[in-house]
């Protein structure tokens, strides 16, 4: 089930692994991941408006690479 998922968030048409959607996938995992290591191990405080405006243009960069590579293709 799981792998069927990925698959499909991780291939395009063709069944050709989209490298932007990998890169997005890890980029946004580490973004995550880095915010709950230091609000949990190094005790900082958690700055949400901060927090969403970083996710928001991480999420925003990926979505305008994956436009313009769907646009002008590989």
């Amino acid at each position: 089930m799981m792998r069927a998922v990925l698959r499909g968030l991780l291939t395009d048409a063709q069944g050709r692994i989209d490298e932007m959607a990998l890169l997005t996938i890890l980029g946004l995992l580490s973004f995550i991941g880095l915010e709950i290591f230091a609000v949990v191990v190094r005790h900082q405080h958690f700055d949400a408006e901060g927090y969403g405006m970083g996710l928001g243009s991480a999420i925003g960069a990926a979505t305008l690479g994956m436009g313009l590579k769907s646009k002008f293709g590989d």
